[in-house]
């Protein structure tokens, strides 16, 4: 099944706008993430270029702090704020923070400038680091000078900032696809109308296209409707012209009707058959200006046919269970019983002992299924079924064109007439019809 042009466009809008939504996104978590991570990092080096300030070195070549940071951070065990000293043969000095631990001394830069990594010991929280290579006055050696601070820090900031710009995008996203979805409704509301005048003009409910507020369906608008009323009226000619040739054969059969010995079956039969038709195609021509109003209930005629069959067919029973809704359909009531009239009659006269008929709705549709318990027939005959003067049953009186007069009928309508097995053993016939719809 087509998806709509509504459908459509609206994907087509909302795959891109998401799609730049989550790679905006991602894009503005790294740079909000890089960005905290650089303030960190710059805030250790201040608290480092601070405790080097501190750092003294004694006559006998040992390392000192004369002057303490100052941030009781450094004080406390667990809170991720360290500093730790060491040289060439190990460390030397730590904070208290670290208690009885020692952190991995990471390589620092030859050229004495500060080196920021991401630090892991033991299994503890993740630290961020800046370790730095130094030589104090007095110092025969140079030192390295570690201090580091948690990196939670920088992960919760980042967290919070995550969660609320997805929050705040799924929001305007959301919001951006109602006001598209809205738009487009707004948009393509005179397509829409363009279709129900479409489809009420194939329904007979409507004779042109009434003009759009919009150009381009506006020039359409103007350009099919010459159209329509062109072939309006070659359809019109061509039904009086059909009931002009019928009228003008009726003359001529009656003549030869009288013609005929009353002895001469076949002929007699074979005129029948003639005059059959010609009421068939007056009839046709007649009600075809009425069928674009066409409407009935199917299930209140067919109940009257089910009555009047019953007692034409006392031996057979005709199930047909009363049905709650109301089945209009787009055809005129003389048509319908035309129609069902033949296919029951042909049902029962096939039956052994019942008829089953069941009606549904369908999507603008109604359906009628008529089952016997018969015979049926075999795959060659159902395929042949239909075809004008066919009879499969010569032991019972008829002409063979009620099937396909019940069709074209059916066709005429925009329905459909189909034939298959049934469950009962017999023949099924499908009967569609479209529904009556307010224009």
């Amino acid at each position: 099944m087509s998806a709509s042009l509504q459908r459509r466009l609206w994907w087509a809008a909302a795959l891109p706008l998401v799609a730049l939504v989550v790679v905006g996104l991602l894009l503005l978590q790294w740079a909000f993430e890089d960005t905290v991570r650089r303030a960190f990092d710059a805030r250790l080096d201040r608290t480092l270029a601070a405790f080097i300030g501190g750092l003294e070195a004694t006559p006998d070549g040992r390392v000192v702090v004369g002057r303490p940071i100052g941030q009781a951070a450094f004080d406390s065990i667990g809170s991720g704020w360290h500093w730790q000293v060491a040289d060439d043969t190990g460390v030397r000095l730590r904070s208290r923070s670290l208690w009885d631990r020692e952190l991995p001394m990471p390589r620092a830069r030859a050229d004495g400038q500060a080196r920021h990594m991401d630090l892991a010991h033991d299994g503890a929280a993740p630290l961020r680091a800046v370790v730095r290579r130094i030589e104090l006055p007095g110092q025969r050696a140079p030192i390295t000078v570690l201090l580091t601070g948690p990196r939670d820090d920088i992960d919760a900031e980042v967290a919070d900032f995550v969660q609320l710009s997805w929050l705040a995008a799924a929001g305007l996203a959301l919001l951006a696809l109602a006001t598209i979805g809205l738009q487009l409704r707004l948009g393509l509301a005179p397509l829409r109308r363009f279709s129900e005048q479409v489809a009420e003009l194939a329904a007979g409910r409507r004779e042109a296209l009434e003009r759009l507020p919009v150009r381009e369906l506006d020039a359409v608008v103007e350009e099919l409707n010459p159209v329509i009323e062109q072939n309006r009226r070659l359809a019109e000619s061509g039904r009086k012209r059909a009931g002009d040739l019928a009228h003008a054969l009726k003359t001529p059969l009656a003549l030869l009707r009288t013609l005929v010995p009353p002895g001469d079956t076949t002929q007699r039969e074979a005129l029948a058959r003639i005059d059959e038709i010609v009421d068939r195609h007056l009839a046709r021509a007649s009600a075809d200006a009425r069928r674009r109003k066409a409407r009935c209930d199917a299930g209140a005629e067919l109940n009257r046919l089910v009555a009047l069959l019953e007692r034409l067919h006392p031996s057979k029973t005709i199930h047909a269970p009363p049905a709650a809704d109301v089945f209009e359909v787009a055809c005129e009531a003389s048509d319908l019983q035309e129609m069902l009239g033949n296919l029951l009659d042909n049902a029962l006269r096939a039956a052994r002992r019942q008829v089953r008929v069941t009606r549904r709705m369908e999507a603008g549709a109604v359906r009628l299924i008529l089952d016997d318990d018969g015979a049926g027939l075999d795959d060659d005959a159902l395929a042949r079924l239909g075809e004008r003067g066919l009879r499969f049953d010569e032991s019972t009186p008829g002409t063979g064109l009620g099937v396909s007069i019940s069709r074209d009928i059916a066709e005429s309508y925009g329905g459909e007439l189909e034939f298959g097995r049934s469950p009962l053993g017999g023949l099924q016939a499908r009967l569609r019809l479209p529904a009556w719809r307010n224009a």
